[in-house]
Formats: C-alpha cells, structure tokens, sequence
C-alpha cells in the first residue's frame, strides 16, 4: 500500500513540474497578465479570452507530457503492487481536477481548450502506463 502511495505522489510531483516548466516557457510566448489584470475579474476573463492560439497549444502540450509522464512513472513505481489501471486512472482524474481549478482561477479559457483538455489526462495516462508495461 505504501509503494502504490509513494507511487501516485512522485508522479503528480512530477506531472506538475513538466506542467510548470512548459507554462514558464509559455511565458516567452505570451507575456504574463499584469497585477492590475490579476486583480479585475472582467479584465482577466478578457486578457484569458484574447490570448494567442499559440499559447494554448503549448499549454495542451505540457498536459500531454505531463499525463504521459505521469502514467508513465505511477506504473514504473508499483509493477509488481498494483498491475491494473486504478493507479494511472487516478493521476488523470487527479490532474483533471486540477484543470478544474485552473478554470476558476482563469476564468475566459476558450472552450475548444477547455474540452481538448478534458479529453487529454486520463487517456493519456493510460497511454503511458501502456508503454510503461
């Protein structure tokens, strides 16, 4: 039981360190929003929505490698504990949820990002903890 703990741990720890270093280089695409911006929700929601295509496709790429990664290493870590698919159906309900919070954070995300990024986590976990096997 430990294993398969420390197994979802290092892998969201990881998942979420790809998913950061892709945003800071998203930052050379796209500047960041002022603090005036950050500040005033209808500002946000605009600067969200008005955002280059560029920008979010680099964002869906980091969701990709990171789900992957994250399958990826979960299954590595607990072969011989949990051989079935529950532990890289949990790093991507797990990142999903954190999208979520990501769309009440910024809010004005466009919806064919929203719904490519839904449809990207678990699949693509389970990807990873094919090619893991």
């Amino acid at each position: 039981m430990g294993r398969k703990i420390l197994a979802v741990v290092v892998a969201m720890i990881v998942a979420i360190a790809i998913m950061m270093i892709v945003e800071m280089a998203n930052s050379l695409v796209i500047m960041p929003p002022s603090d005036d911006v950050m500040r005033d929700p209808a500002k946000l929601r605009e600067f969200m929505a008005n955002g280059p295509v560029k920008a979010y496709v680099i964002v869906l790429i980091g969701y990709v490698l990171a789900s992957f990664a994250g399958g990826f290493i979960v299954t590595k870590m607990s072969r011989r504990e949990s051989p079935g698919l529950t532990l890289p159906i949990i790093i991507g309900v797990l990142l999903t949820l954190g999208m979520v919070a990501s769309i009440v954070m910024l809010p004005g995300q466009p919806i064919w990002f929203l719904i490519a990024g839904f449809l990207i986590f678990i699949p693509l976990s389970l990807i990873g903890h094919r090619f893991a096997r």
